[in-house]
């Protein structure tokens, strides 16, 4: 009898540091020393950043006057199965559409979580990510919609560079979470992986950084 493949686990997170680069104007992380192994015995620093940093999660608090904060947010959104799709090849490059969409859906495919590889989280670095990236059209977010999807994971740094508010009001008044500044999507097979990508339970607050990862095979085998 063949032996099952072990599952793996792909980290789908950007590494935060302080030299990181964000949108234009927001301010960079700061890591303060609260103490230290030669004082008190413990290391223990203060973190200031921004709730949308890096590889994030946004509350639907984030553009909907009475939406959800970050910490009323379903956790089965962020957990469970979800489904890679690869858009690289799409005809126009700068945008993402409904098209786009159904052409890379596999067919019988029934996942209600998507992870869009669009190819700009690993071809675009530095201050270059954050200028002219693809984006989402409300076609293709209005499509989701009616696909039942409950969590669209993206490589890129936001839904879209211009009408990026239409876009994000789209999905969250949809029931659609948004996941933002995802990694090594084409580590990635086609199909489904099991995704991990929890918020900190952050009273009040309009998102979180988080620690996304995707596990490729039997979650229950590792």
């Amino acid at each position: 009898m063949a032996r099952t493949r072990k599952p793996r686990v792909v980290d789908l997170t950007r590494r935060i540091t302080h030299e990181m680069l964000n949108f234009p104007g927001e301010p960079r992380p700061g890591f303060i020393r609260f103490s230290g192994l030669d004082d008190v015995g413990f290391r223990c620093r203060q973190i200031l950043m921004p709730t949308h940093f890096g590889t994030h999660t946004d509350a639907y608090s984030h553009f909907l006057p009475a939406g959800r904060t970050i910490d009323r947010m379903t956790p089965t959104q962020h957990v469970g199965p979800a489904l890679v799709l690869d858009v690289r090849k799409r005809p126009d490059p700068t945008t993402v559409t409904r098209k786009d969409l159904e052409s890379a859906w596999p067919a019988g495919a029934a996942a209600c979580r998507v992870l869009l590889n669009t190819g700009w989280g690993e071809r675009a670095k530095g201050s270059a990510y954050f200028k002219d990236f693809p984006g989402i059209d409300a076609g293709a977010a209005q499509w989701l919609i009616r696909r039942k999807i409950i969590m669209l994971g993206l490589d890129l740094p936001s839904v879209h560079p211009k009408e990026y508010k239409k876009v994000h009001e789209i999905l969250f008044r949809g029931g659609v979470a948004v996941t933002e500044g995802l990694i090594n999507l084409s580590r990635l097979p086609r199909g489904e992986v099991f995704f991990v990508g929890l918020p900190l339970a952050l009273a009040g607050l309009d998102g979180s950084p988080i620690r996304a990862v995707a596990i490729v095979g039997d979650p229950r085998d590792l």
